[in-house]
């Protein structure tokens, strides 16, 4: 089963919720709510969220789970967990982009503890790849997008499709994998040791 987050990011494009089950991240139920989609839970401090729509969603049936403000985790971890103890198996990460680069960071290094989360929004797609048994990736393109690949912070990788090949070591001090470009509809990444972040940039970045 797949699993549709929602964060509180700045999304003004389209939203393309692909999963079954549906979770709202804090202030990401005020985004959904504006755009008149019922999430299946709500997880959070609630401290991103306004009274009425908390309410709303209450009056909706929505499963709330709060948290003190005071925790270890944040909310996209504990929505994270939510997700995959309820039967998922994939997740899709949406709203995600704004100014918290700080929570941006965070998301990323949690989702490198799987191989099945994937952050989209209309002009990117984020994920991480990482050795061990989905270590060798075939990933869809877009002959002329712009890739970049960044270990997490040294890996042994090698990658296919793309105008600069590259196999070998590479560390987060020297990030020559930045700003690729594809050649093909198909790339195929192997991650031998580490954890590889990729961004695929759907629309030309500035």
């Amino acid at each position: 089963m797949k699993a549709s987050i929602i964060l509180n990011g700045n999304s003004n494009g389209t939203m393309y919720i692909t999963g079954e089950l549906i979770v709202a991240c804090d202030g990401g139920a005020e985004e959904l709510r504006r755009r008149g989609i019922v999430p299946h839970v709500l997880i959070g401090d609630m401290d991103s969220i306004s009274d009425d729509t908390l309410e709303y969603f209450e009056s909706k049936g929505v499963k709330i789970q709060v948290y003190p403000h005071e925790k270890d985790e944040t909310d996209f971890e504990l929505a994270l967990n939510y997700a995959f103890k309820h039967g998922a198996t994939e997740v899709e990460i949406l709203n995600w982009q704004g100014e918290r680069i700080d929570m941006i960071l965070a998301m990323i290094g949690l989702m490198s503890k799987y191989d099945n989360v994937t952050a989209i929004s209309d002009n990117c797609e984020v994920g991480v790849i990482k050795a061990g048994e989905n270590s060798d990736r075939t990933l869809k393109a877009v002959r002329g997008e712009i890739w970049s690949f960044i270990p997490l912070c040294s890996a042994e990788f090698s990658i296919e499709g793309f105008k600069y090949k590259f196999d070998g070591n590479m560390e987060i001090t020297s990030p020559i994998g930045v700003s690729n470009v594809a050649l093909n509809s198909e790339m195929k990444v192997n991650v031998r040791q580490g954890k590889v972040v990729y961004v695929r940039w759907k629309k030309r970045p500035l």
